[in-house]
């Protein structure tokens, strides 16, 4: 597969920089560490607190006794933890937290942060030559019940045409960069020594229009776990859209890696939730 197939036609610095950066991060973290789609990453970088965190946090309420540990959990503790989730006793689970790395197409990014109650630190193409990436739909992505939704040469012509997208901010933004030195040279503006040159940075803020929401972006994604149990719940689901459950399916992997207990129990209450949704029908 070509560079145009895989999304990395052309590679600027940030690009480049971000691909060094998650060959490093596999490599070093490889249990909460992935590669989602043709370009896409997610690691969980930072958790705070655990399954002791929790019970300890509820139990404020009626006694002092503390667990230090998962390992002095006894089946009062672990039935207490299932008690709390499954009735909706919902602030003990937001004393725990968790740091994420994402790199995703921005209409995966949108559709992520309709997810509120978090906070997200987000590559800022204000600043930064955009991330020279785009994603490109696998044949999975393009197919429904068998159907072939959108065809290989469909997806070769969506892929020349973002392609021609990215070039043009590429182009257009060294035109303006050979302009503005120009006219430092013949002082008709004045050189800016250091910090953020306002004429570039205008240039940035404009061509950034012209970029598709195919292409990556990159952001920290901080969270609790009552709304990362939410997360999972509506993106991990068949009818969610594909992209964001590929994601929401390898980060649903690390939490139950970082905090089994934890996992197994929301696991039983989403079961437990499930059967009673299907019970009302």
């Amino acid at each position: 597969m070509d560079s145009v197939q895989t999304g990395t036609a052309f590679q600027t610095e940030p690009t480049r920089e971000i691909l060094k950066e998650m060959e490093t991060r596999l490599q070093l973290n490889p249990d909460y560490t992935a590669r989602v789609g043709n370009f896409g990453f997610i690691e969980l970088e930072e958790s705070w607190g655990d399954e002791a965190t929790i019970i300890n946090t509820a139990r404020i309420s009626t006694t002092n006794k503390r667990v230090e540990k998962l390992e002095d959990f006894t089946d009062k503790e672990r039935t207490l933890l299932h008690h709390l989730l499954a009735n909706n006793h919902g602030t003990p689970f937001e004393s725990v937290h968790f740091r994420w790395r994402v790199i995703a197409p921005i209409f995966v990014l949108r559709q992520w942060m309709r997810h509120r109650i978090c906070s997200f630190n987000e590559f800022s193409q204000r600043y930064r030559r955009p991330i020279t990436a785009f994603y490109v739909p696998d044949e999975e992505a393009c197919t429904v019940d068998g159907f072939e939704v959108m065809t290989q040469e469909q997806v070769e012509s969506y892929c020349n045409l973002v392609e021609q997208m990215h070039k043009f901010y590429l182009d257009e933004y060294e035109k303006v960069c050979a302009r503005v030195e120009e006219a430092e040279k013949a002082n008709e503006i004045k050189a800016v020594a250091g910090g953020r040159n306002p004429y570039r940075a205008r240039a940035r803020e404009l061509l950034r229009n012209a970029m598709p929401v195919s292409t990556y972006s990159d952001l920290y994604w901080t969270i609790n776990f009552r709304s990362l149990m939410n997360f999972f719940e509506l993106r991990r689901k068949a009818n969610a859209q594909y992209e964001i459950r590929e994601f929401a399916d390898a980060a649903y992997t690390m939490f139950k890696r970082k905090l089994p207990l934890l996992g197994e129990t929301m696991d039983r209450v989403l079961d437990e939730r499930e059967k009673q949704g299907s019970g009302n029908e």
